[in-house]
C-alpha cells in the first residue's frame, strides 16, 4: 500500500514536472512559430494583393519563374507580351508596327479594339483585337523558365459585306540589338546583347551577350517558305577578317485563305525559349553605341 502510494505521488510530480516544462518552453516556441508562420501567410498575401493592384493600375500583367518572365501592357502597342530574362528584354511583340491585311485592306492591329483576360494559375494571359469583320485571339502562356508560348487564332464574322477571302497576319518582334541573327525555316536564333549597338569596329567592341533566343513558329497558317523574316539586318566587317551581322526587328506571319465564317480558325503557335551563356549575376560589359 504504501508503495503504490508513493508512485502514484511520484506519477504526480512528474506530471507537474511535465506540465511545468510544457507551459514554460514548448508553448511558447509553439506560439511563436505560428505567429512566424502566420506573419508570413499575411505579407506574401498583402505583397501579392498589393502587386495586383499595382499591375491592374498600370494596366500590365505580369508572370515570372525562375529569372524568366512576360509582361503584358494592355494599354500601349508595344511589350504585347515582352519576354524578360533577369532583366533583360530579350523581345517585345509590338501591335504598334504588326498588321492585318484582309482582301487587301491593311491596318495595325493597335488601330482596334482590344480585349483581356487572364487565368493566374496556368500564367495565361488572352488578348482579342477585333476590327470589322473579323478577330484576333492571342495566348501568351508562361510555360516554364525558359519556354513562352504565344498562340494565335483568327475568326472572320459576318458584318453584311463579302467574307474575306486572303488574310495575312504579319506580327513584329523589337528588340534592342541581335547579335548574328538566323533564320532557318521556321526558327529565328539570335544572341541578345544587353544595349544597343548601332555598328561594330572589332571584334572586341561587340559586348558580351546574355544569352541565345530561338523563336520557332509552327501552325496551319505559317507558309515554311516566309513564315519569319528580318526587317533590318546589317553586316560590318570587322578586323580578323570576318563578318558580324545585327538587327534589331523581325516580323513572323501567317496566311489564310478563304476562312469560314464565325469559326476559330488557328493561325500558329510561336516557341519562345532562352539559353543563358553567361553565369546569373555576371556583369555585363558596356554598350559600344549609344545605350
Amino acid at each position: 500500500m504504501r508503495e503504490t502510494f508513493h508512485a502514484l505521488r511520484t506519477g504526480k510530480r512528474l506530471n507537474v514536472q511535465l506540465y511545468t516544462f510544457v507551459k514554460r518552453f514548448i508553448t511558447p516556441v509553439v506560439l511563436l512559430a505560428g505567429l512566424l508562420i502566420l506573419a508570413i501567410f499575411h505579407f506574401k498575401g498583402v505583397l501579392a494583393v498589393t502587386t495586383s493592384q499595382s499591375n491592374l493600375y498600370r494596366g500590365v500583367t505580369a508572370y515570372s519563374s525562375g529569372t524568366y518572365a512576360i509582361t503584358f501592357q494592355n494599354n500601349a502597342g508595344t511589350d504585347r507580351p515582352a519576354i524578360i530574362y533577369n532583366g533583360v528584354n530579350l523581345l517585345s511583340y509590338v501591335d504598334w508596327s504588326s498588321t492585318i491585311s484582309v482582301d487587301g485592306e491593311v491596318q495595325n492591329l493597335w488601330d482596334n479594339f482590344h480585349g483581356y483576360s487572364t487565368d493566374d494559375t496556368k500564367h495565361q494571359i488572352f488578348a482579342t483585337t477585333s476590327g470589322y469583320g473579323w478577330q484576333v485571339v492571342e495566348v501568351v502562356t508562361l510555360v516554364d523558365s525558359h519556354t513562352v508560348t504565344v498562340q494565335y487564332s483568327f475568326m472572320a464574322a459576318h458584318q453584311g459585306t463579302a467574307e474575306p477571302h486572303h488574310v495575312v497576319l504579319s506580327i513584329t518582334h523589337l528588340h534592342r540589338t541581335w547579335l548574328d541573327p538566323t533564320v532557318q525555316g521556321t526558327t529565328f536564333t539570335a544572341e541578345v546583347l544587353p544595349g544597343h549597338v548601332s555598328a561594330i569596329s572589332s571584334a572586341t567592341s561587340i559586348p558580351h551577350a546574355v544569352g541565345t533566343v530561338t523563336v520557332t513558329v509552327n501552325g496551319p497558317a505559317v507558309d515554311t517558305t516566309s513564315a519569319i523574316s528580318i526587317d533590318d539586318l546589317q553586316g560590318f566587317a570587322v578586323s580578323d577578317s570576318t563578318e558580324q551581322f545585327l538587327a534589331s526587328s523581325m516580323t513572323t506571319r501567317y496566311v489564310v485563305d478563304n476562312p469560314q465564317v464565325d469559326r476559330l480558325i488557328p493561325l500558329g503557335t510561336e516557341t519562345v525559349t532562352f539559353s543563358s551563356t553567361v553565369p546569373t549575376g555576371t556583369a555585363f560589359p558596356a554598350p559600344v553605341a549609344t545605350p
